[in-house]
């Protein structure tokens, strides 16, 4: 017999023979919910179920899925008070709840309490908000009852993990040009795919083409110069290179800039569903960690509707620092696709320490296109071009939040 219920048992006998009920009835009332507490505490998690049900495990950025719980007490005794910690990971977001400081470092919890009637079954419906690109983890649980008092009478942990992926968003890639058309659509003054074989016709002289586009004929009819323009295929390979640094220094410094990060997610996002609406088989490399062991991510250029699910989630699962050197990852990608293949090399960065990389890649066939994300990319883009690399410029105005466009100036 514990020390609480000896105490209340010598209340009441005390006040029997003191003559004082006042004083025996309140240690009844204690012994009661003395004994309430150790039943709670012994029985109180028996009969209890919990189960988290995610709606769906993947979203795009600014979607929302849906979280139900659930909560089950198949038993007779009521239960005043039940929590659920939910540890999960940082950047998720639920609707309507706060995000608490956990017991795991760097991690987040997020409560919610209910209080349920002998065998009464509960669902209750929330909302994860997809405000950041990543993967997320939601468990594990703790699962504490509690008596009337709301004193903790038992708990138990659920170890049951659930992850989701945050994709980036997608925006129509288009030409900067007065038809504003979509890369590989329809005819555009220039573009980053387009086929030396397939002439369409000239277009006025940009600063930056290199002299083999020049219209020699045409510039003399018209007497201003002129240069070539190109039709896209409507067929090619072609792999996005993406370069996943954005801070200018040795890669192992780990220092990002976040907001670049994004927009260059979103840029080759919406870059790749361009190019596989146009039928054009793509692929993704990165140098940069997946959640996976390979250092490397890496989708295997394909067409079909699937691909872009492979790569959005490629992209959605990307860490924000780089694991290796981007010009490795270029002097690797010789090796995994054949002559011939488009290598679209997508960065915000001065090219400058891999313009070497690019040109022996292109001298041995392949097709290199450099993408230079942010509208200040003019004046690094000039040293490329005169050493006959095509460069676009491709900006997201005025973020990547809200951008209704990836606008490419070629």
């Amino acid at each position: 017999m514990s020390g609480p219920t000896v105490a209340a048992i010598a209340l009441v006998a005390a006040g029997f023979l003191l003559g004082a009920p006042g004083l025996g009835l309140v240690a009844i009332v204690a012994l009661l919910v003395h004994g309430l507490g150790r039943l709670t505490a012994r029985i109180g998690l028996r009969g209890v179920t919990y189960e988290r049900r995610l709606g769906r495990d993947r979203m795009v950025w600014g979607d929302e899925i849906p979280l139900d719980l659930v909560v089950h007490n198949d038993k007779l005794l009521p239960l005043p008070l039940l929590v659920a910690e939910e540890i999960v990971s940082q950047g998720v977001v639920v609707r309507d709840r706060d995000a608490l400081v956990s017991e795991r470092p760097g991690w987040l919890a997020v409560r919610n309490a209910w209080t349920l009637a002998w065998y009464e079954r509960v669902v209750r419906h929330l909302w994860l908000v997809g405000d950041r690109r990543g993967r997320f983890v939601l468990g594990p649980t703790r699962i504490t009852v509690a008596d009337v008092f709301g004193r903790d009478a038992a708990t138990i942990r659920l170890e049951r993990e659930q992850a989701y992926v945050v994709r980036p968003r997608t925006v129509p890639v288009l030409e900067r040009a007065p038809a504003r058309a979509p890369l590989g659509h329809r005819r555009a003054p220039a573009g980053i795919f387009e086929e030396p074989t397939l002439f369409a016709g000239v277009r006025p002289y940009r600063p930056g083409d290199p002299p083999r586009r020049i219209h020699w004929r045409a510039t003399a009819r018209v007497g201003v110069p002129t240069s070539k323009r190109f039709e896209s295929p409507r067929s090619r390979e072609a792999l996005i290179a993406l370069d996943v640094q954005t801070v200018a220094g040795p890669y192992w410094r780990r220092d990002v800039d976040e907001e670049r990060l994004e927009e260059l997610a979103v840029a080759a996002a919406s870059l790749a569903r361009s190019f596989l609406r146009d039928g054009v088989s793509t692929g993704l490399a990165a140098a940069a960690h997946t959640g996976r062991r390979e250092r490397i991510a890496w989708i295997s250029p394909r067409t079909g509707p699937a691909q872009l699910a492979l790569i959005a989630d490629a992209l959605g699962r990307m860490g924000p620092a780089p694991s290796a050197p981007f010009e490795h990852l270029l002097a690797s990608v010789p090796r995994r696709v054949p002559p011939g293949t488009a290598i679209v090399v997508l960065t915000s960065r001065d090219p400058g320490p891999w313009s070497a990389t690019l040109r022996r890649a292109s001298a041995a066939g392949y097709d290199i296109r450099l993408v230079i994300l942010g509208g200040g990319a003019g004046p690094v883009s000039r040293p490329a071009r005169r050493a006959g690399i095509a460069v676009a410029v491709a900006t997201l105005e005025p973020d990547w939040r809200t951008a209704d466009a990836l606008a490419v100036v070629g």
